[in-house]
């Protein structure tokens, strides 16, 4: 019975992550199902239309503009988030004691629920009772409250600061962890060469550092794609729509207009662009590598 239940063993070790592949699949095959018809919620699979809603989504302004959106906020906030995870990062992984202190504090807005930071920022920008007009009135570096969330202008600024309170300790953990891997030969070499702490950085640092720069850039920008809950609580899509990225406006077709077919070719549309965007960049890492061997 022992014979037996080892060579089931790596059987049933796999089991669960071929099960969690069967459900990722089959919920595919769904979405590419729904987008080839006019569903609704009431009526799924109703109508087969083909690739009819593809090409309405092509020509829909509104999921247009929604990409604009969401490609300004996801490369502008990973941007920002991965050079303040770099400097951090740099800051504190050669501290023992307080760097220590620093890293648990740096966590906590990474360990907050999205619907708590959400509302966090959302009082802070209230122009009424938000301590943010407060002390920009006491300073003097404004006349009259500042309604951050109900500008055009300054609506997608305000969610994107948000963002980067929330993650760039994500970001910071990532780097911090390449950081510490990396060999120490090539220092102790500078330190004998007598290069200076500028050079040590340029020549070894960065370079090193790069590759592990570029992923944790890319993980970020899949995850800031696909953000929802900070627009949906902090503006709604608003004002106007200013903050509509693509996730709420999908949310919006298929849970507020119930066009559960259009909204599944929108799906499958932000996939496939998400997909080229991940190769590109992982492309790009894969050249860089081979440039430094």
């Amino acid at each position: 019975m022992n014979v037996t239940l080892e060579k089931r063993t790596p059987t049933l070790m796999i089991l669960p992550i071929v099960i969690i592949l069967v459900v990722m699949i089959s919920f595919l095959f769904y979405v590419i199902g729904l987008s080839v018809t006019d569903s609704t919620l009431s009526k799924p699979f109703k109508d087969f239309v083909g690739l009819a809603n593809f090409q309405k989504a092509l020509a829909d302004q509104t999921f247009i503009h929604s990409i604009g959106n969401t490609l300004i906020f996801a490369f502008g906030v990973t941007a920002i988030e991965t050079f303040l995870g770099f400097v951090l990062a740099l800051a504190l992984y050669t501290e023992i004691r307080a760097g220590r202190i620093l890293r648990t504090l740096a966590m906590l807005p990474l360990f907050t629920p999205p619907v708590a930071v959400a509302m966090i920022w959302r009082l802070i920008y209230d122009p009424v009772s938000g301590f943010l007009n407060h002390y920009l009135f006491k300073f003097g570096l404004i006349e009259r409250p500042v309604a951050f969330l109900g500008r055009a202008d300054l609506a997608m600024p305000s969610i994107m600061a948000a963002d980067v309170w929330q993650w760039t300790p994500f970001c910071f953990l990532l780097i911090l962890a390449a950081l510490q891997s990396l060999p120490t030969e090539p220092y102790e070499a500078a330190a004998v060469d007598g290069a200076s702490s500028w050079q040590v950085f340029w020549r070894i640092t960065l370079p090193l550092v790069t590759p592990s720069l570029i992923v944790t850039f890319l993980f970020r920008l899949i995850i800031a794609l696909k953000v929802f809950d900070l627009v949906f609580i902090l503006t709604y899509g608003g004002p106007g729509s200013a903050t509509q990225v693509m996730s709420f406006y999908i949310y919006k077709v298929g849970f507020t207009m119930f066009k559960t077919g259009y909204a599944a070719a929108l799906t499958l549309l932000v996939f496939f662009m998400v997909a080229i965007i991940s190769t590109i960049l992982t492309t790009g890492r894969e050249l860089l590598m081979r440039w430094q061997r």
